[in-house]
Formats: C-alpha cells, structure tokens, sequence
C-alpha cells in the first residue's frame, strides 16, 4: 500500500514540473545521490522545481501522500553529503532553477537572492555591473548556493564571512505549505525586511538553518562596501613550540578589531597535500613550516598601515610573516601566467620555477597559492581550493573547469568541532584528537577556521580511496570516532554530515525534544527532510 501511495505521489510530482525535470531511473538515481563522504542514501527521486507554486503543489502532494522530501539548493555540500538524502528513499528537491538575483542595493550594501544563485553567479552580477561592493565567499566550490551555504551557518574569508550572521529577511515555504517571511513584516513592502536583522516579535530566522523546518526560498544578505584598501597577511610558524602563544595573539588580535576576517590556519599535513605526489622531495628541500595562516586586512590606507604595524608587533618573534597587497598580487599573477604556472595551459618553464622557488624560498605549488588565496580575501570565488578533494581520487590532475569531486570519486568527509580560541586549549585539544587519527593509520588533517574572535573551527579531513573497501571502512570509523570522542569532550560540530545526523544532537536530549516539539508543530506529516540534524 504504501508503495503504491509512493508511486501515485511520484506520479503526480512529475505532473507538477514536468518529465524532463524529474529522475526516476535506478542508475542516474545511483550516481546523484553519490557524495565523497564514505557512505551515502539514495534518493527514490530527484526533482527540480521552478517556482514557489511549484514547490507548495509538492508538498501538498508529500502530505497527502506521505512523502519524505529532502532538499538541496544546489547539491553541491560536497563532504558533508552533497546533494544526497540522510535517509534512504526520500525525493530530493535541487532548487537551483529558481536562479534569480531579485535585487542589489548599492546604498544599503544588500542582495536578495534565490537558492539557486551561486557564488560565482551574484559576483559576476555585481562586478558587470559595476557596483563597489564585494560579497564573502567561500574557499569551497564557487558555484554552491549562497542561500544553502548561509542555511547552514558556513563560514567564509573575509570580514562578512559569518554568512549566518549576515543573513538579513527570508522567505519560507513552511511543510504545510504556508508562505512566510521573517521579521514581523507584512509579505510585501517591508521597508527593513533586509536592513534590520531582529524585526518584531520573537526572532525566528535561526529556525530554518540546519533545520527540517521549512525551505528557504528568498534571503537578503548583507554585502562588504569595497574597501579603499585590501591586504593579506601570510604568517609561518618558526615552530610547533609557537602554537598556542600564535592563538592566544589571533584571539587579542580579533578582539580588539584589528584583524577580523575569518583567519584559516592550516597544519603541514595540509600543506603537504597541496604539494602532491613530490611532497616527500620537496618537504625535504624547503623548509615546511608546521603552521601557516592567511587573512585579510580591510580600511582606510591609514586604517590598513596602523593595524598592519599591530599585527606585526602582535607576531614578531613566532615566525615569519609578509603582507601583500592588490597590485603585487597583480604582477604576482602576471609572472605565473607567462610562466605557464598561473590560469594558462602553456607548458610551465622550468627555469622560472627555479627561480621563483630559489627567491620564496618555498615550492612552486605553495608559491602558486597566493593570487588564489588573495582572491577569495576579496570575495572572488574560485574552485582552486576544492581541487585538495582530489588527493585520493583516481584522477590524476583535478580538472580545471567542470569540477565535480563526487563524480569523480574522490574520498573525504569533514568534521568540525568548535573549540574556544584559547591557545593551550586549542592544544590540548588537538592532542587527544590526533591519537584517535593515529590508532587509524590517517594522517593529520586539519585547518583551523577563526569563527569569531571567541572560537576556532577545527575542520578536520579524513581521506580515503573510495575503490578501496577497506580504507571506506577504516574513514567511517574514524569519523565516527572523532565525533563521539569530541562531544564527550564538550566540543560540539559546528555542522555535521548526512553520515552523523543522527547521532549529533545526542550530547544534548533536551535540545533534541524541545526541536522535536517545534518539527511536530510545523510539519505534523514528518514530510520535510526528518532525521536532518537528529530532528
């Protein structure tokens, strides 16, 4: 019976948007629902609607019938499970048709987008047409959804890189169907919809991030007015000795204001991957310091020289550092691609690297991070950085346009915790972590994500090969593992994967029941993506 409901349900959503827009096929449901995390569900269908309409007609059709949606903006969380479902047979809705940039305000430094925009999409908006200012993106894919990025509560580069925290309006297709809008405002004409983030009344926007609670359909966010001056720091650790006294410097420095864009520190394992198959010569060759960090430093020229001369008094005597602004990063950009290094398919000349490596005194392949990372400081995505996804993939050389990890079966899953941005703390911390990644034979993977000037992200990466069962087996224990072991410890994730939905919310039952009591009230069906963040 309850088949058949399935099928007559799946029938009638095909009718709603149309045969070409829906997949029901076994094999192409197969390959969608694929993701780079160990394990993954598969979808009973995968559908694209193009219209608020179109998504109500849907979920009436999912309460009749009782249909267990899932939805996605555009599918691409990669390592977090991408476009798949956290439980098997649920239809996953992309959203990325519904596409349009509704609105850029110049003056008040806002966009109101849909969830099908990506990164790419509202930058190449607002740079042709000539608007002064920048939006945050991430050092992930640049055509994720900036709407599915900020639901989950991501993190970007630069000063506005709490993509959460500059969310300002959303519009909502509650699991009932109703259409609402936050902010105490009437639907149409609401003067502060994208200006005044509290409203009226209770504050309901949190609500819908990392929730099954409704489907975010419009959202204004928040947009950096350009800067007369950007600069990016690149600092290196002299030694791990230095670790916890260069956190304790971050968190004053964030404090006070001088530096507070979203600091991404990275350990050598990470640095080592960059380099690829030559890590082992090239460790050897140059000095790998254990940690490094880039970020951005926005103002005035005199704003950018007085902070600059604090962090350089904040860091001297931890390592070595050097500040680079735009039009070094230009010329930067200039020698690698006559080089053949740099957005060219020229063959690289060799002579130049020699150079370029004997000057830096670092590799080419590190040498080559630079204009990329400097990009991303000023909000121009880039797909660079997701090409690390590749590291056990058999690929060769990840692709440089069309970037697909999933389809290209790479093996990584991501893992988070938050851990206060105290320098012995963070330590210790990472300590006990790191023998729970040697008792599996997994390198040590970590960049740690400055999430505000009180916590730091640890993005731990645990690679495997996917055609390799064993090494699947061995990843997921792992995660599994470092998450239970943890949240023991206190330190909860910052955003989970499909693969730990259900255990995540166990550190904390009575949060789970007072989530489960709003779920019931709002979705009374259980239709809209159950089991997502253990509700």
């Amino acid at each position: 019976m309850e088949n058949n409901m399935s099928i007559a349900g799946l029938e009638e959503i095909k009718n709603i948007v149309g045969a070409e827009f829906m997949v029901t096929d076994p094999q192409q449901l197969a390959l969608m629902s694929k993701d780079i995390i160990p394990y993954t569900q598969q979808a009973s269908a995968f559908v694209w609607p193009k219209s608020v309409e179109e998504i109500q007609a849907i979920l009436k059709v999912a309460n009749q019938q009782k249909l267990a949606i899932w939805t996605c903006s555009r599918g691409k969380n990669w390592g977090y499970g991408g476009a798949s479902p956290s439980q098997a047979g649920e239809v996953v809705l992309i959203l990325d048709r519904m596409n349009q940039v509704l609105e850029v305000n110049e003056e008040l430094a806002y966009a109101v987008v849909e969830p099908g925009v990506s990164f790419r999409q509202l930058h190449e908006y607002i740079k042709s047409r000539n608007i002064p200012l920048w939006l945050d993106c991430t050092d992930g894919p640049a055509d994720a959804s900036v709407i599915g990025n900020s639901v989950e509560r991501g993190i970007g580069e630069t000063n506005y890189g709490d993509h959460f925290g500059n969310v300002c309006g959303l519009e909502v297709i509650l699991p009932t169907g109703e259409l609402v809008r936050t902010g105490g405002g009437p639907m149409k004409n609401y003067a502060s919809w994208n200006t005044y983030k509290w409203g009226v009344g209770p504050y309901l926007e949190g609500l819908f991030t990392q929730s099954n609670f409704g489907i975010v359909t419009k959202m204004g966010v928040w947009l950096m007015p350009q800067p007369e001056c950007c600069e990016t720091v690149f600092f290196e650790a002299k030694s791990e000795d230095v670790f916890p006294a260069v956190i304790d410097e971050i968190r004053k420095l964030q404090l006070s204001g001088t530096l507070i864009s979203k600091i991404h520190m990275i350990n050598k394992t990470v640095q080592l991957s960059i380099l690829g198959p030559e890590a082992e010569k090239l460790s050897r060759r140059f000095d790998i310091s254990p940690w490094v960090f880039a970020a951005g430093i926005y103002g005035s020229a005199s704003q950018v020289r007085a902070n600059k001369e604090h962090i350089s008094k904040a860091l001297s005597g931890y390592g070595k550092f050097v500040f680079i602004n735009q039009p070094q990063v230009r010329f930067l950009e200039k020698i690698l691609s006559w080089g053949g290094y740099y957005k060219s398919q020229k063959k690289p000349k060799l002579w130049l690297r020699s150079i370029l490596e004997l000057v830096a005194g670092k590799p080419m392949q590190l040498i080559e991070m630079i204009p990329n990372i400097a990009s991303i400081e000023r909000g121009e995505p880039s797909d660079y950085f997701v090409k690390h996804a590749y590291r056990k993939s058999p690929v060769t050389r990840p692709p440089d346009h069309d970037i697909d990890p999933a389809r290209d079966n790479c093996g990584m899953v991501w893992l988070g915790p938050m851990v206060p941005l105290v320098g012995k703390q963070v330590q210790d911390f990472l300590n006990s972590c790191w023998k729970i990644f040697d008792q599996h034979n997994t390198e040590r993977y970590v960049a740690l994500m400055v999430a505000n000037p009180r916590t730091v992200i640890a993005l731990f990466a645990v690679y495997f090969t996917k055609s390799n069962p064993q090494e699947v087996e061995n990843a997921q224990k792992l995660y599994i593992a470092l998450g239970e072991h943890t949240q023991k410890m206190g330190y909860q994730q910052y955003r989970t994967s499909t693969a730990y939905m259900d255990k995540v919310l166990d550190p904390a039952p009575e949060f789970r029941a007072l989530s489960k009591k709003i779920k019931q009230a709002l979705d009374p069906n259980n239709v809209l993506s159950p089991g997502k963040y253990g509700v």
